[in-house]
């Protein structure tokens, strides 16, 4: 389908979407072809006394970002069913400043247009859906869905700001949608990071060769129809590193410039790989939530950089059909939140899960080979949110090393190897060999159809030439040695539980307390060890909980001035097949733990992650 014409209109200097679908008629015929501001309202509202009248504009103007007072100066009757008297229009209420009334014609197929702005154009009735400039570079693009009653196929938003400096991402009014229990999510904003296929548009990967070799995208990830299912709006692609490596700002951003992270001073690192979902949510108050995705840390790294909740979800909780991925052994959706309530309800109810058990584990386990951290201040947070689990769980933390514990009973299969030396290259290689091979079609198409070779960043290309020396026979072996550990982690460490879901919980590191200014040159890039925050959760395919909680202070080098750094720890569940995955029982557990002691389970937007506090995590208590 060709992408049809937009317009675009400015009211009270905000600018505003006509989305071009026709939603409904008036009965009148009007001449002019000029694009007016309308509000649609049902005659049964308007048989109501004027102040249930006024009280409903009120209600509309502190919900809704897209309503303004402008649109209720030409009002829309839609009758409140098909057999509706239309033609008493002159003993209804009209809102204030009201000078022009119209009719709207009664629809078998939707059977009222709901309440709410929308724009008129000739005789036909259009949503308007407000238009927000990308001031932080998070999106790849906006996109609008072509049918917005049965949203199936996208055509990308071209829409510049004013300045023409920026993209501009739409949202629809939020009184378009009505929550219900088959539609759950009923108008949530989405942002999708650019790895997820969505019908008439582009996956760019971030990279200019893939983007130049491949067309729009024919049909829908799986996870994708599921989100539309339940409701969700979604508003755009969202930046990520190139090809989902872990590019860091700005020399290893080559095709595309990497988004602003909000926190602090903006010149922070966001983080990667999903490092657009992190920086929108974190930054617009008008995203409702984010998705990405999860090799290695695209979750939550920049989870803990932009200051979100994230869950990096069981191995194999849900389809990554349509979804381009970097691994077979370890990728999986990633959610982002501002919410804790909202984390458990797109987990519960986009993820094959089972429910949250009503008991929790009583064992809080301490990983002492990554534990404490060297920045003292650091570890006295991580300490403080360690007994706040501690408190609520009624237990302390047991301080453990799996290297030693793996020393004492090693498997059979180890021969004698520490765990280090057994693990020397498992997890890394085995990635690059999937994320080389991956893409072996990409490469090869590119080459017969513009005879040469499709640039890639360093990142890329340093995991690449790692994945390509690795053989079929080393692959067998490096996962071998995977599958060695994560069963006898499950058999020494601890292990799935049938009251609990997991026999314990886990606290894990993740992020530094450091700066991490964006225009401060890289280090060559690396490999990551197979036994280090980046794989735990990963080659054990169990899920780990961000948990932001602290803000640490730092003379900013940028802005002059005092600014505060997001602080999280993690907390990681047990996955042993078959039973059932502890995601929820993660997410239901930090939230009454964090409630029971008056913690915030709400993000902000912006500067700062929640509002500062006089205490040692510099976060005021509720």
């Amino acid at each position: 389908m060709a992408t049809r014409h937009l317009a675009v209109q400015i009211l009270s200097g905000t600018q505003y979407l006509v989305h071009p679908q026709v939603v409904g008629t008036l009965i009148e015929q009007v001449a002019s072809s000029d694009i007016t501001p309308i509000l649609v309202l049902g005659d049964d509202i308007l048989r109501g006394s004027e102040d249930e009248l006024g009280n409903l504009l009120k209600h509309f103007k502190e919900i809704d970002d897209v309503y303004e007072e402008e649109f209720s100066h030409t009002l829309v009757v839609h009758p409140s069913s098909i057999d509706a008297d239309t033609g008493a229009s002159a003993s209804l209420n009209r809102p204030p400043g009201c000078s022009t009334l119209y009719n709207a014609r009664a629809s078998s197929n939707e059977s009222r247009l709901p309440p709410g702005p929308y724009f008129l154009r000739g005789s036909s009735i259009h949503q308007a859906w407000r238009l927000y400039t990308d001031e932080l570079d998070a999106f790849t693009f906006g996109v609008i869905p072509d049918d917005v009653f049965e949203p199936k196929r996208f055509q990308p938003l071209t829409i510049g700001s004013p300045d023409g400096l920026a993209k501009m991402i739409a949202v629809p009014s939020r009184l378009y949608h009505k929550v219900s229990p088959e539609k759950p999510f009923a108008g949530a904003r989405t942002g999708l990071k650019d790895i997820f296929s969505i019908e008439g548009v582009k996956t760019t990967m971030m990279s200019r060769s893939y983007t130049e070799l491949f067309g729009p995208d024919t049909k829908n990830a799986e996870y994708v129809n599921k989100l539309l299912s339940l409701g969700v709006v979604i508003v755009g692609k969202t930046k990520m590193t190139q090809f989902a490596s872990s590019d860091e700002p700005t020399d290893q951003w080559i095709d595309f410039h990497c988004p602003v992270n909000p926190r602090g001073d903006q010149y922070q690192s966001p983080s990667g790989s999903s490092s657009g979902a992190a920086a929108a949510l974190a930054g617009y108050q008008w995203l409702d939530q984010s998705i990405g995705g999860d090799s290695a840390g695209s979750i939550r790294a920049p989870a803990t950089c932009n200051g979100l909740f994230s869950l990096r979800p069981s191995f194999g909780s849900t389809s990554m059909e349509g979804i381009v991925v970097n691994s077979q052994l370890f990728d999986v959706v990633g959610l982002f939140s501002r919410s804790l309530d909202n984390l458990y309800d797109m987990t519960s109810k986009t993820m094959n899960l089972p429910a949250a058990p009503v008991k929790f584990p009583t064992r809080i386990i301490y990983p002492l080979d990554f534990f404490p951290h060297s920045n003292a201040e650091h570890q006295r947070m991580v300490d403080e949110f360690i007994g706040v689990l501690e408190s609520f769980l009624g237990t302390k933390r047991e301080e453990f090393s799996i290297a030693k514990r793996w020393s004492q009973c090693p498997p059979e299969a180890a021969q004698g190897k520490s765990l280090k030396d057994f693990l020397p290259k498992s997890a890394f290689w085995a990635m690059c060999r999937d994320y080389y091979q991956g893409f072996d079609e990409f490469r090869s198409k590119y080459r017969d159809a513009y005879k040469k070779e499709p640039y890639v960043g360093p990142v890329v290309q340093y995991r690449w030439g790692v994945g390509k020396s690795v053989t079929e026979e080393d692959y067998r072996t490096y996962t071998n040695e995977l599958e060695i550990f994560r069963t006898w982690f499950n058999e020494n460490v601890f292990s799935a539980n049938p009251e609990t879901l997991s026999g314990a919980i886990m606290v894990m590191p993740y992020g530094s307390a450091n700066p991490k200014y964006r225009d401060k040159p890289n280090e060559p890039p690396s490999y990551a060890h197979t036994i280090g925050e980046k794989f735990i959760s990963p080659i054990l395919q169990m899920p780990q909980l961000v948990l932001p909680f602290g803000q640490m202070p730092y003379q900013s080098r940028v802005s002059g001035r005092l600014e505060h750094r997001p602080i999280a720890s993690t907390i990681v569940g047990a996955k042993d097949k078959p039973s059932p995955f502890p995601d929820l029982m993660l997410i239901a557990l930090a939230r009454a733990a964090f409630k029971e002691k008056s913690w915030p389970t709400q993000i902000l937007t912006g500067r700062y992650m929640y509002p500062l506090g006089n205490n040692s995590r510099n976060v005021a208590s509720l």
